[in-house]
């Protein structure tokens, strides 16, 4: 029962998604045929009755999952209408503010309800606010390195307070505790790089080496496999990095490859030592038991991953370090020879080696695999393929776990790819015979006695299948094979769901998503036929997922009962609801205030063609007035500084820059005072943007010389149109 509730559950987000993102394509396409009230009424009361809907789901059985889908809705919802009050009134598009109004919100409903979309959706959110009040969409600002690196650096120590914070318990989330301890780290490693930051890398090489072992020690004393093993990948990453940078630094020197050789060992060495150490502590509960209780087992998906990353990053280094020396350091005449002979020396002793510790052994054939494949596909020794594709096969045999024969199995089908592939000379061709042998290679799993063996077999043949069929569809650009592989997708969904195959249930409703985005992305739609189609899915999944719970057989469900409504809560979260309705009043009010009593002027501009990250295609506009004056060079203003502009009309009807509006001083027929702000090249006002329907830019761009704008009586403004020539 659990399996079908969570199956349930997983149609109702798909569908909720659906209709939300076609909410988002529908706005974003700024569709001309609604004027500015059919845009914003509509949404102010989706936010109402999806508040509406959380109320009645909050008080009914077994609906605790969907009453907090319903209140998630009302907030993204939220997020949109903000966009959307942007986008209809021409202002500040992409605007930092816009982000953090939204963060705010979504942090009350973090707090009140404690679920944990809530809490990741504002820490995206944070973060989106952070970056562009320093990096904004609109215009663009330079700052020197000390600063660019002043700014990345806080964030990064704001993630290290989060982390902090949320393992030490006081902020409920373990996702948040690993988001933020993952970026937190990316950064300094991103900061460590000697080739894009020279004059500050080696003390941030110093702080990624200090907090590792720092937090290991932690870790260890905690026994907290999750993160030791996590810690581990992102060491292996910070050694690929260094690698990378002395083979710029060395230029990729004699010393190199003979100190990269001795790297490669250590680096496999270390990696296998540390994941055999990892994988013998007993760990007591941690935030990686929490996750595995919600169905995920986290310890072994990082154990597989670092596997995976130390046999796959020693084979890159290895491979590219042992080639390197052998071509460069020594002299030999054909070395061709050579490396095909280490080549096959190594795939046939690693392939007999079941002994040697699997990282090592994997490693090294690998290695061994990419020198003997490489130098027999380049040197015509198409030959010996068949042998490297027999090693492969054997390491699927001889496989210990489902990840080692995965990686063999995908191992085989590449060299087996590449072989075909070089005597048919057709990538199509190719693909369709490798989609068709997939599923017979996974029904031969029927005649293997060995349980594991077979079912590794059956479930890789699945995978592979799914997988070079999604290749083909690019390969075949033909819409027949897209709507074959969407059937066969619609098909393996069921199948795997009747048989209980929770795996491959999820590995193909996750690549349904991929194929489904990654398409829609590939045609000539525009937004607004996305946004029907979205719409439609969306309700369709929503009705079938309704079907299928009202005939699912009456019994307990797994979810217990939802417990009293907490009057507090209750409170808490209408409240917020309240506070959001009142900002977009505020918004759309302050708004129609200008417009309906603000003075018109026309400006002249330069436009471009951007796109905003939430509200679609708009107009980046640049002014005549943006232009600082002379005397700016020499008593330059602080950057963000509030500069209230003196505009004076000419007789051609466009407005021009005056002077700057000093208190006190009065104001001369046809005057009036604009306020801007200095970004350090030039003013912005605040109208730098117009928003247009989707694909109209460059035809907007190419006519439009003049911004027609109202003009408040307190200096703010907003754009109400473009036009060819002046008034």
């Amino acid at each position: 029962m659990k399996t079908k509730t969570a199956f349930h559950n997983t149609g109702y987000a798909l569908g909720c998604g659906s209709l939300l993102a076609a909410l988002v394509y529908f706005f974003a396409s700024n569709w001309g045929a609604l004027d500015r009230w059919q845009k914003l009424t509509p949404l102010v009361m989706l936010v109402i009755a999806l508040y509406g809907l959380y109320v009645y789901l909050a008080s009914r059985p077994h609906r605790q999952f969907l009453s907090r889908l319903s209140l998630l809705s009302v907030n993204v919802t939220f997020g949109v209408s903000l966009a959307v009050v942007g986008q209809t009134y021409n202002s500040h598009a992409d605007s930092y503010v816009l982000f953090l109004i939204w963060f705010v919100a979504t942090i009350a409903f973090a707090i009140a309800v404690r679920w944990q979309p809530f809490y990741v959706l504002a820490y995206v959110l944070g973060h989106l606010a952070y970056w562009l009040a320093f990096f904004p969409t609109i215009g663009s600002r330079d700052y020197a390195d000390g600063i660019v690196i002043l700014i990345v650096s806080a964030l990064a120590l704001l993630n290290g307070i989060i982390y902090v914070l949320s393992s030490s318990k006081r902020l409920p989330s373990p996702v948040i505790a690993f988001l933020s301890y993952t970026v937190g780290m990316g950064i300094v490693i991103l900061l460590s790089n000697s080739l894009a930051f020279e004059a500050y890398y080696v003390w941030f090489n110093i702080v990624f080496i200090g907090a590792t072992v720092f937090l290991i020690r932690r870790f260890i004393r905690s026994v907290n496999q999750l993160y030791l093993l996590w810690t581990g990948l992102l060491v292996s990453i910070f050694l690929v990095m260094k690698y990378v940078e002395l083979l710029f630094h060395f230029e990729a020197a004699e010393a190199f490859f003979v100190t990269g050789l001795i790297f490669v060992g250590l680096f496999i060495w270390g990696g296998a030592r540390w994941i055999q150490y990892v994988r013998s502590l007993a760990a007591p509960e941690d935030a990686g038991d929490k996750v595995e209780r919600s169905g995920i087992n986290a310890r072994d998906m990082i154990i597989r991953a670092l596997t995976v990353t130390v046999i796959a990053v020693g084979t890159l280094i290895g491979t590219v370090t042992l080639i390197g020396f052998i071509l460069l350091v020594t002299e030999f005449d054909h070395p061709e020879y050579v490396l095909s002979g280490i080549g096959l020396m190594a795939t046939l002793s690693m392939t007999a080696a079941r002994k040697l510790n699997s990282v090592v052994r994997y490693t090294l054939l690998a290695i061994g695999l990419c020198i003997g494949v490489g130098t027999a596909l380049v040197a015509d020794q198409a030959g010996l393929l068949p042998i490297y594709i027999a090693a492969t096969a054997i390491a699927f045999y001889s496989g210990k776990s489902f990840a080692e024969r995965a990686l063999w199995f995908a191992g085989t089908i590449v060299i087996a790819g590449l072989s075909l592939g070089q005597q048919l000379e057709d990538v199509k061709l190719t693909l369709t015979i490798l989609t068709v042998a997939m599923p017979v290679l996974a029904w031969l799993h029927r005649f293997i006695r060995n349980p594991e063996l077979g079912r590794a077999l059956k479930m890789c043949g699945y995978y592979a299948f799914l997988l070079i069929f999604f290749a083909l569809t690019f390969a075949g650009e033909h819409y027949a094979y897209d709507g074959l592989y969407a059937l066969t997708l619609i098909a393996c969904i069921a199948l795997a769901h009747r048989a209980d195959e929770s795996a491959a249930y999820r590995f193909t409703l996750v690549l349904s998503g991929l194929f489904v985005a990654w398409k829609y992305y590939d045609t000539a739609w525009k937004l607004l036929h996305k946004s029907w189609s979205l719409a439609l899915i969306g309700f369709v999944l929503i009705a079938v997922t309704y079907i299928a719970e009202r005939r699912t057989i009456k019994a307990e469900r797994a979810e217990k009962p939802a417990a009293g409504r907490s009057r507090l809560r209750f409170l808490g979260i209408t409240a917020v609801v309240v506070a959001q309705l009142l900002v977009l009043s505020v918004q759309i009010g302050r708004s129609e205030t200008i417009l309906a009593s603000g003075q018109t002027i026309y400006l002249e501009l330069l436009p471009l063609d951007p796109r905003s990250l939430l509200q679609g295609d708009y107009v980046e506009l640049r002014y005549t007035v943006s232009a600082p004056p002379a005397s700016f060079t020499q008593n330059e203003p602080h950057i963000g500084r509030k500069l209230p502009v003196v505009i004076a009309r000419t007789p051609s009807g466009v407005y021009e820059f005056k002077r700057l509006y000093e208190d006190g001083t009065t104001l001369q027929p046809g005057e009036a005072v604009l306020n801007g702000k200095w970004n350090g090249y030039r003013i912005e006002y605040g109208i730098e943007s117009f928003f247009v329907p989707e694909g109209t830019g460059i035809e907007t761009q190419r006519k439009a010389k003049y911004a027609e704008i109202r003009l408040a009586s307190s200096g703010n403004a907003l754009i109400v149109a473009l036009h060819e020539t002046a008034p």
